[in-house]
């Protein structure tokens, strides 16, 4: 039987590089997705294509509504029994500074970035009791950059809950993060300023979704690694 990973945001960009990858190591993907239908549907469909003996389900979930969060685990779809690896995936990425962050703001982003991940990691556990979960961080949590405070202090809140689960959930439960860097334009921004975060790196190079994706394999498969964080980020996080 092909193990099963549930990739919260899986419908685009990174996530569905992820997707991918895994479903060409043998996994059984369930793909998650809050408002994006169309695009979880057609890459469901596009995997089933290529693995038809798999089935590559959907599964909705609005990650800032705690009670869906805390129900996702008991309403898997037809065929889903157990769960072998999360990785949470999904965030939001919206710009503001401490302080022009009112509560509101700050509630939304700590929802999506932080909350439903401590809660889907405490549900995983409680629900399948073994496997492996990846928190996908960003480079910026070694960093004090206040340009998208709510997010970043989410984020360095994900990467301090992915060391404490690790030492918490051990034997049975492995838990690690990917850091990525330089991947793809954030929303409303375009290639010249992509290109221009590159050229700061020491690698100057763009970071692809698929070493992205590599990266949360080798912590999936690797039955000696936990608490870590692979920064996978062309050594933005060296600056």
């Amino acid at each position: 039987m092909n193990p099963t990973v549930l990739i919260t945001g899986a419908a685009r960009r990174v996530g569905a590089a992820i997707a991918r990858f895994l479903a060409d190591e043998g996994w059984e993907v369930v793909l998650h997705y809050n408002h994006s239908r169309d695009e979880a549907m057609q890459l469901s469909g596009e995997l089933r294509q290529l693995y038809p003996e798999r089935k590559f389900p959907l599964v909705q979930c609005d990650l800032s509504n705690t009670d869906a969060v805390l129900a996702i685990f008991n309403r898997l779809p037809d065929g889903v029994e157990k769960l072998d690896a999360l990785i949470n995936n999904a965030s939001t990425f919206n710009s503001g500074g401490i302080q022009e962050t009112s509560p509101e703001f700050l509630r939304k982003e700590m929802a999506v970035n932080f909350e439903a991940p401590f809660f889907l990691i405490q549900g995983f556990v409680n629900t399948f009791g073994m496997g492996v979960i990846v928190n996908m961080l960003d480079t910026k949590v070694v960093k004090n950059e206040g340009t998208h405070a709510a997010y970043l202090l989410a984020k360095k809140n994900l990467a301090a809950l992915t060391r404490m689960a690790a030492m918490e959930f051990a034997p049975n439960v492995r838990v690690n993060g990917v850091a990525p860097g330089p991947v793809l334009p954030p929303p409303r921004k375009g290639n010249d300023y992509l290109r221009a975060v590159i050229e700061k790196t020491p690698l100057k190079r763009q970071v692809d979704v698929e070493d992205i994706a590599a990266s949360v394999s080798f912590l999936l498969n690797n039955p000696s690694v936990t608490g870590q964080v692979v920064f996978c980020d062309s050594g933005s996080h060296l600056l």
